[in-house]
């Protein structure tokens, strides 16, 4: 005969308690979906920063290359990504 198993689990797994929600929410907030445009900024941003970097090395821009079209491009970038973690 197989001896059960000692875990640290003082209630049986499966169990809930009476009052606690059929379904926890994420920890960002309401769970509300992002608006349909919000994709499109999304790619907007990564898209147009990404063309001004390249266009910089192109020497499309004026006074390029320079650092400064690099920072832009870059924060339009970044801009895109941190926008990215708040899609839903």
């Amino acid at each position: 005969m197989a001896r059960p198993r000692k875990t640290s689990r003082i209630t049986p797994k499966g169990t809930r308690p009476q009052n606690a929600p059929a379904q926890q929410q994420s920890a960002g907030g309401q769970g509300e979906q992002s608006a349909s445009w919000f994709g499109w900024l999304i790619a907007a941003l990564l898209g147009i920063g990404t063309a001004v970097i390249v266009s910089n090395y192109m020497s499309w821009l004026p006074g390029s290359p320079a650092s400064a079209w690099i920072a832009v491009g870059l924060a339009i970038v970044l801009a895109g990504i941190l926008l990215a973690t708040r899609w839903r």
